[in-house]
């Protein structure tokens, strides 16, 4: 009995264990079947897998007709693969040396862009017009240096941390430069680094025959943007796209959290909203059309899975597949922009003498070309100008250029008018019963108002005449009683019905101008004059108006009355063309409600400019007949310190006269006389004209709109 007792803990210990042992094999087994269905560690030697963001194509852009202006090219990259590159140092810096001196001895390129150079003495420097990149450089994110530090400081702790002591100068500048760059980009699992945009076949079959030494080295084919012609084809209109800046990859990560938010019960409105989320390795529209339609030719980009398997080896497959970006078929008419900008050019480089050039007056000007009936922008040319396919390469260069050839006069420079304000004044003074269409006004050369005297234009004395007889000959006297009648309140008040003095809505970057009177000098401190509404009148004073608003004025003129916002944009089709994205309906900003017979009046005195006075042997020879204005203002702008004067010429058009298509602004900065532009208008509308005889709006294989 004793021993039995003895045995029966024994016995219980035993099958306690035996019941735990039982459960858990049970509950493993019901794991391994449950929760490992469809799992197969010997089928798939996966062990871990990294999701990689794949860019997109960026969308394409187009002229009125299907043209291409900026289209997709696919070249050769050589791309970094974390997975499997080289992570320490020294192993690191010789697979990056030897691809560095690999494309430059076959004359390719590899991204060297980092704020360190060495100067003629050949110690480390800050090259100039480099504040914000440089501050990247020192920041905590990177160097973690003083704001104070210096470029060797800089150099000495880049040369520490990359392992850079041994190389000589030379060597070690380049290594740094992509080094810091791989650094700055977040090189990673997640990240690829992009060491050159563009290499031949031949340097990725080298490569990829010597895989084991360029471990994580590969090609990736992607798409770049090419240009039609040089680049420099409409090149301020089309814009460029660069890297996102810190405060853009701000201000697109908020817009994105924004939206996750409102979306954050919708898996799949996520899901789109994260494919088109920014990372700070992106590019962005950063000016022109390419910023204005950024959210349709952006496109959507997909996701790699890269899976590693036990042995070491990686497979990829597209977990998301990317979208090229919409298609942008913008109003621009590619035949009459390539006339608009090589006559400008031609007569800028003939009217501008030398005694300009000698004083340091740069050679420059614009041109807008306009639909009369809907607003659209078929032209806009801007001289100097540059090429978007060099733009990064001759940045440094085309920033000091004292000729500023990146800025976009067509839009952007504002310009005393002249006798191009005249037709408004007479529109005014007709409307308001000041003068008809046959009050004489007597002209003795001198206007003298209070205690001021006027002269007319050229000093002419031209007798009792007519409303159209002084647009022909730009009589001052003229206006300058209408505008003594008028005043500058309701000069004003007819100027903003067309548009002047006021951004006119266009999709990309304008400039407002200023439209001359009381609003604008109380709002600088200063007073205004009584005198001065006879010079606003002439279109001097203040005002200041661009080139794209003279061309909308006259438009406005040509169409009888009703002012449309100006437009560049058409329409946007998905990449395939089987969907429309966005279309552009012409809209109306302001109906004049100026009568017809006060519009007719001013257009025939807009005939006599084109036809018997000074721009008859310019324009008078034309298929059809055409009505302008032209305009000069004296300038005086400052060069190198020291104020210099110039004149500049205008010219407002639209033809035909009888039934109106287009409108056209032109100025030329020094060119002495609004007549000397005239040559470019006539060029213009002859191309033109020679095309309004075939049949139009008929849609053919290459035409995506009318």
């Amino acid at each position: 009995m004793r021993d039995k007792k003895k045995k029966q803990p024994r016995i219980a210990f035993f099958t306690i264990v035996s019941v735990l042992a039982v459960t858990v094999f049970v509950a493993v087994l019901f794991v391994i079947q449950v929760y490992g269905a469809g799992s197969d560690n010997s089928a798939s030697p996966s062990s871990k897998s990294y999701n990689v963001t794949v860019n997109a194509s960026r969308g394409e852009i187009l002229d009125r007709s299907g043209n291409a202006l900026v289209y997709n090219e696919q070249v050769n990259s050589l791309i970094f693969n974390a997975l499997e590159f080289p992570s320490k140092n020294d192993e690191m810096n010789t697979v990056l040396l030897s691809l560095i001196n690999l494309l430059e001895s076959k004359n390719e390129k590899w991204i060297d862009a980092m704020p360190l150079v060495f100067d003629g003495n050949g110690n480390p420097a800050f090259p100039e017009d480099s504040e914000s990149d440089i501050k990247k450089m020192k920041s905590p994110s990177m160097l973690n240096l003083n704001p104070y530090a210096t470029a060797q400081n800089c150099y000495d702790a880049m040369t520490e941390e990359f392992g850079l002591e041994k190389y000589p100068k030379a060597d070690a500048i380049k290594l740094m430069s992509v080094r810091y760059n791989m650094k700055k980009s977040g090189f990673s699992v997640y990240a690829p680094y992009t060491f050159s945009e563009d290499v031949s076949v031949t340097t990725i079959a080298y490569i990829k025959e010597n895989s084991d030494f360029y471990s994580g080295v590969d090609g990736q084919v992607r798409s770049v943007r090419k240009y039609t012609g040089n680049g420099t084809l409409a090149a301020h209109l089309l814009g460029t796209v660069g890297a996102l800046s810190a405060d853009e990859y701000k201000e697109k990560k908020a817009e994105t959290d924004e939206a996750l938010k409102t979306a954050v019960l919708d898996s799949e409105k996520t899901a789109q909203i994260n494919a088109r989320a920014y990372a700070l390795t992106d590019s962005i529209g950063k000016n022109g059309i390419e910023k204005a339609m950024e959210q349709y030719l952006r496109g959507k980009n997909g996701v790699k899975t890269l899976s590693v398997g036990k042995d070491g080896s990686i497979e990829e497959s597209y977990a998301v597949a990317p979208e090229q970006g919409g298609t942008v078929i913008t109003t621009i008419n590619k035949d009459i922009q390539e006339i608009a900008q090589s006559s400008l050019e031609e007569r800028i480089k003939s009217v501008t003498d030398d005694e300009a050039i000698t004083k340091g007056l740069t050679p420059a000007g614009a041109v807008v070309v306009q639909d009369v009936k809907t607003g659209a922008v078929l032209a806009a040319a801007t001289y100097p100008d540059y090429s978007l396919a060099t733009y990064y390469d001759d940045y440094d260069k085309l920033s000091k250029d004292p000729g500023k050839p990146l800025w976009n006069r067509a839009f952007q420079s504002a310009y005393s008018p002249g006798s191009t304000m005249k037709p408004c004044v007479a529109l005014a003074g007709l409307e308001e019963g000041i003068i008809t269409k046959d009050t004489r006004i007597l002209c003795t050369g001198q206007y003298t108002y209070i205690d001021q005297t006027f002269a007319c234009f050229r000093k002419t004395a031209h007798g009792n005449i007519n409303v159209q007889r002084a647009l022909g000959v730009s009589c001052n006297i003229f206006f300058f009683e209408i505008a003594q009648q008028l005043g500058i309140e309701k000069l004003n008040a007819y100027s903003k019905l067309f548009g002047l003095g006021q951004k006119t809505g266009i999709e990309i970057d304008e400039a407002q101008g200023i439209l001359a009177g009381i609003e604008y000098r109380d709002s600088v401190g200063k007073g205004w004059k009584p005198g001065e509404t006879l010079l606003a009148a002439i279109g001097q004073s203040d005002n200041s108006f661009t080139p794209l608003q003279l061309s909308n004025y006259c438009a406005t003129i040509a169409n009888g009355g009703t002012r449309y916002v100006p437009y560049l944009v058409s329409k946007v089709l998905s990449a395939d063309y089987g969907t429309t994205l966005y279309e552009h309906e012409p809209e109306t900003a302001v109906q004049t409600n100026i009568s017809k017979e006060s519009i007719n009046t001013v257009k025939g005195g807009m005939y006599l400019v084109a036809n018997e006075t000074s721009c008859e042997p310019y324009l008078g020879h034309l298929r059809y007949k055409v009505a302008c204005k032209t305009g000069t203002a004296e300038k005086t702008r400052r060069v190198n310190g020291v104020y210099v004067d110039g004149t500049d010429g205008f010219l407002i058009a639209f033809g035909p006269y009888e039934d109106a298509e287009i409108s056209i602004a032109v100025v030329i900065e020094n060119a002495g006389s609004g007549s000397s532009t005239a040559q470019v208008a006539a060029d213009i509308f002859e191309y033109y004209f020679s095309k309004m005889g075939e049949v139009r709006n008929v849609r053919t294989e290459n035409t995506l709109i009318d």
